[in-house]
């Protein structure tokens, strides 16, 4: 039995809890991130741009449960918490689809804690317009360390302009734009 792993609170903050998020939106989101993690991770590392959007932090909490654990009541939220727990410990079974996620807005101080993470989950790390060195030497990073990555990690970085060399997500039925360099966004 392995010992439980916290969120990796030195990488990433976790999003504001908010309300509901979009439906269209959040559909959208969840099927870009789960693409290449499910039902056999084919595609540990996934990276694109989008534009800020106030549901973001919404999706996110979909994405990691947090929306679910307000419905419950309390033991009802503590026996749910439990029985991920549970399942993370003793089964080596890969993450499901309706497993929840870890999500977070990347800290921008933590450069160097990119090179030690593992995700312990699927992840989701959303990035506020980075300057462009910043950006290029996290994702350098995390491409790099991909190959070991044993569950999803999903990159969205958030800027009102479309960052060179990856895949634009349009929010607009989240249909794709080709990225404008032959770099591909992911390893």
């Amino acid at each position: 039995m392995r010992l439980p792993r916290r969120f990796d609170d030195a990488l990433m903050t976790p999003p504001d809890a908010v309300g509901a998020a979009d439906a269209a939106l959040s559909a959208s989101l969840r099927a870009w991130c789960e693409s290449g993690a499910f039902p056999t991770l084919t595609a540990p590392l996934r990276i694109a741009s989008i534009a800020p959007h106030a549901d973001l932090d919404g999706v996110a909490c979909e994405l990691d449960g947090s929306h679910e654990l307000a419905r419950l009541s309390r033991w009802q939220g503590l026996w749910w918490r439990l029985q991920i727990l549970w399942r993370e410990c003793t089964t080596t079974r890969g993450t499901g689809p309706h497993d929840p996620w870890d999500c977070g807005w990347w800290r921008e101080d933590s450069l160097s804690t990119a090179e030690a993470f593992r995700p312990r989950r699927a992840t989701l790390l959303l990035i506020r317009e980075p300057d462009a060195a910043t950006m290029a030497a996290l994702l350098a990073t995390l491409r790099g360390n991909s190959p070991a990555y044993t569950k999803p990690v999903r990159v969205l970085v958030v800027s009102a302009e479309a960052a060179t060399g990856m895949e634009r997500l349009y929010l607009a039925n989240m249909r794709r734009a080709p990225s404008t360099s032959s770099t591909p966004s992911t390893p």
